[in-house]
């Protein structure tokens, strides 16, 4: 069965002879050449790194796929694609060459609806300590940031969060 999934991705670090949306560009190609076949690619946005102050401006888009994975699969194949472009994953919210997030997944709540809202209303200040080491879809904060909500309106305006 084929399942529709959205990928937020954002770059605010250079790699080689790659600007942030140099880096952007390379990623969806890589991503074309898995199982996660693309649907639709946003714009480009530039937004301020969050939190405010902590790096450079990020370059920001979404992307819509269509795949026969599960959510797991899909998410390793996005991990191994930050790696081979320079991810490293030592700080939270840190400067990144590549960030790809798996941020919804059908209509899928993963693992379920109780952690996921465990990991919705965590407090602000506890984010930075805690994170969960399992895939929480749909991405627990995305409602809250606008580098996410902005790509994603302009790829699937009628979309609708499965929990809120």
């Amino acid at each position: 069965m084929f399942m529709s999934a959205f990928i937020a991705l954002g770059s605010n670090l250079c790699l080689e002879d790659f600007s942030s949306q140099g880096l952007l560009e390379e990623a969806i190609r890589e991503i074309g050449k898995t199982n996660l076949q693309l649907q639709a690619i946003s714009r480009f946005f530039k937004n301020p790194a969050f939190p405010i102050g902590s790096g450079p401006d990020f370059v920001n888009a979404a992307i819509k796929v269509r795949t026969h994975e599960d959510a797991q699969n899909a998410m390793d194949q996005l991990h191994a694609i930050e790696k081979k472009f320079g991810r490293s994953r030592g700080q939270r919210w840190g400067e990144r060459t590549l960030d790809l997030d798996l941020i919804a997944f059908g209509e899928f709540i993963k693992p379920n609806k109780s952690v996921y809202l465990y990991w919705h209303d965590l407090k602000q200040e506890n984010q930075i300590f805690e994170a969960p080491s399992d895939l929480i879809l749909p991405h627990p904060r995305m409602h809250e940031r606008a580098f996410v909500l902005i790509p994603l309106l302009d790829i699937a305006p009628s979309w609708i969060h499965p929990v809120l």
